[in-house]
């Protein structure tokens, strides 16, 4: 078996595993953040550092097209979202001071760059969420291979761990991106967007081709985010003071109403509330 096929089996284990807990939130109401308790993985939060991309920088999830930092999972403050700082402050009394390092369109190498901005204000908590990028691409090839965000992600963590001693990182896993696409695939309006887009066109392009080719190419691409994740929870295993979802983004079933109206790929407000409480529950059980 090769070292793919054992990413691949470990991930699709895990993922179902996540997916018959039933731990995926719902997204209906805003959240009620009265009664939360200082989650096991985050005791103490002062400062919450932020490394991602548009997902983790509330891009397309307002009204307007952008970056809408309010709405972000991580550090937002719109209360529909219920993000991490949000319910960090409900739980503490307390508002954690918030550095967001995110870069739209950021892969891991760009984290790489921008943690010294992280590193810097000494956080008591990061979060991650990175790997949407690496795997949207203009072709197949310029995909980041499997290995080579298994490298920078170590080298991410090793990175706060060293600098940031103390520091609770969470690590969420990428999201279906492949779903995104079956979802969007019959709305006219989603595949105008994305045919027209220059972004992610290795699943994106040409989203009204049932041509088997073009399938075949949705499907490297769902099956690189699938080693993406298997990654995940083998990096952030190694690392110390981290904690991953176990899948769990990964497994959650968006819905339309759960992504942007704008692009039809980035999550609505909704999304992100979804993001944020998958991301609570994993702070919540603490590292294992």
């Amino acid at each position: 078996m090769t070292r793919s096929s054992k990413l691949l089996g470990a991930a699709l284990a895990v993922l179902a595993i996540a997916a018959l807990a039933g731990c995926a939130p719902s997204a209906a109401a805003p959240p009620d953040l009265t009664e939360l308790e200082q989650p096991t993985g985050a005791p103490t939060v002062a400062t919450l550092g932020i490394l991602g991309d548009s997902v983790s920088l509330g891009v397309n999830a307002c009204a307007e097209p952008g970056q809408c930092a309010k709405a972000s999972w991580s550090g937002g403050s719109d209360p529909a979202v219920g993000s991490i700082a949000a319910r960090l402050a409900a739980a503490s009394g307390t508002e954690p001071n918030v550095v967001n390092a995110a870069k739209d369109g950021g892969d891991v190498e760009d984290a790489l760059g921008l943690a010294d901005e992280v590193v810097a204000a000494q956080p008591e908590l990061v979060t991650v969420l990175l790997g949407g990028n690496d795997a949207c691409a203009p072709t197949l090839g310029e995909m980041t291979s499997t290995a080579d965000y298994e490298a920078r992600l170590g080298q991410l963590l090793t990175r706060l761990n060293d600098d940031v001693p103390g520091a609770t990182i969470l690590v969420l896993s990428v999201p279906d991106l492949h779903h995104l696409w079956e979802i969007g695939r019959s709305d006219g309006g989603a595949v105008q967007a994305w045919n027209s887009s220059p972004s992610c066109k290795n699943l994106l392009g040409s989203a009204d081709d049932d041509s088997a080719e073009a399938n075949e190419r949705r499907d490297a691409v769902a099956a690189r985010v699938v080693e993406y994740n298997a990654v995940i929870q083998q990096v952030c295993a190694a690392a110390e003071r981290c904690i991953d979802d176990e899948g769990a983004v990964y497994a959650y079933p968006f819905t339309t109403d759960e992504i942007s109206s704008i692009d039809h790929f980035h999550p609505s407000i909704t999304g992100q509330q979804v993001i944020a409480e998958i991301a609570w529950q994993a702070l919540e059980k603490g590292v294992a």
